[in-house]
């Protein structure tokens, strides 16, 4: 049984970005240390789960929203009551999400003495007239430092977050970002092409055409040039948006992307123990209200069925660039990964979309950029 991920909802901000669907919430800072109460009694709860009792967890991530809102002693207090009611790995990856806006060189030092071991800065471009269209709260210049400050505060495992295919963004202002974050020699890169998610202010913003998103045929470019740049800058592609120097690949994402399972506590935090998907309540009074009364925040659960099991191990199997384990798959079902998808596998090995390596089925150098229609073409 592989070691679980355990992720932790911090969903306070300094503002809500243009293009967030995640629960956040702005300039309440004020309910953190209520919030953080809140999670505690939840771990409690949780952890008298027999389930998660049989666990071992190897890695932690705090989520958000903006984490680095929280202090170091925060932080600490919530991890304190993890080790005191959860069994770790040895050897544990503690993720912090921070916004370059929100931490100094003095905190991320005290983060790191808390036990935090890998930062993820939300860095998202180094233009600075894409940072204000985004609604982000640093500058360049800042994310620059939050990175030399890192490093200083002994990071030796650093995440930068970026986005490319933003409305209006040339060729040469996503290079010039790419180009500048290598200089800064990062561990792992996540760079994700915007998505457009409904009701966001960014889809308002496109629905009254005050911003045109790009053509598809120019986030496919994007999107290409991206991975061949940073691949050749010494980041290796392990999954559809995340690149990493060898041995950085981020073991809690990995996580999601394996089947393994996972718990999620805060308000709208999703969990996994391998059958059944719950979540919490997106809504920080209810949450409140409920661990309150010493209840879960469970807000809903699906039990998943044999074929939307064999679904996601085939969906988040080609999201990583190994591609689907055929041996792992036949041995997990009691049937070949070929048999289970009524034939669309074999017609789309045909149509060069997807290739044989070793004992792995895997997206083509083409059907990367396709992988959302084709996981749609096997979907029960």
């Amino acid at each position: 049984m592989a070691d679980a991920g355990l992720y932790i909802h911090i969903p306070f901000c300094e503002k809500r970005c243009l293009y967030c669907d995640f629960y956040t919430i702005a300039g309440s800072r004020n309910r953190i240390p209520d919030y953080i109460a809140a999670l505690q009694r939840e771990i409690a709860l949780r952890a008298a789960e027999k389930f998660w009792q049989r666990q071992k967890f190897a890695t932690i991530f705090f989520g958000g929203g903006t984490p680095s809102l929280l202090s170091p002693s925060q932080i600490a207090a919530i991890l304190d009551c993890c080790f005191a009611h959860f069994k770790f790995n040895e050897v544990l990856e503690v993720t912090l999400e921070a916004n370059p806006g929100t931490i100094d060189g003095k905190q991320m030092a005290n983060y790191r003495a808390v036990g935090i071991n890998r930062l993820s800065l939300g860095v998202q471009s180094f233009e600075a007239n894409e940072l204000k269209l985004l609604d982000r709260v640093h500058s360049p210049q800042q994310a620059r430092l939050a990175v030399q400050h890192a490093r200083y505060a002994g990071f030796e495992n650093l995440n930068l977050d970026f986005m490319f295919a933003l409305p209006s963004q040339t060729r040469r202002r996503w290079q010039r970002t790419l180009q500048r974050a290598v200089v800064l020699n990062p561990d792992h890169i996540s760079a994700y092409n915007l998505t457009i998610e409904h009701g966001t202010p960014i889809y308002h913003a496109i629905q009254k055409g005050e911003l045109a998103p790009l053509a598809p045929e120019v986030e496919r470019e994007f999107y290409a040039f991206t991975i061949a740049f940073l691949e050749d800058h010494g980041h290796r592609q392990y999954e559809i948006s995340n690149l990493a120097k060898p041995g950085y690949e981020a073991r809690h994402n990995i996580k999601y992307w394996d089947g393994s399972a996972y718990l999620g506590l805060g308000a709208s935090a999703h969990s996994f123990d391998g059958r059944r998907r719950f979540w919490n309540v997106a809504n920080l009074r209810k949450y409140l209200d409920r661990l309150a009364e010493n209840q879960l925040p469970e807000d809903g659960s699906e039990e998943l069925t044999r074929q939307q099991r064999m679904f996601e191990f085939a969906f988040l199997g080609l999201r990583q660039r190994r591609g689907v384990p055929l041996a792992e798959f036949a041995r997990k079902f009691k049937q070949p990964f070929e048999q289970a998808f009524n034939g669309e596998v074999v017609k789309m090995e045909a149509q060069g979309l997807l290739v044989r390596e070793a004992d792995y089925l895997k997206l083509s150098r083409e059907g990367l950029f396709l992988c959302d229609e084709i996981c749609a073409r096997l979907a029960p």
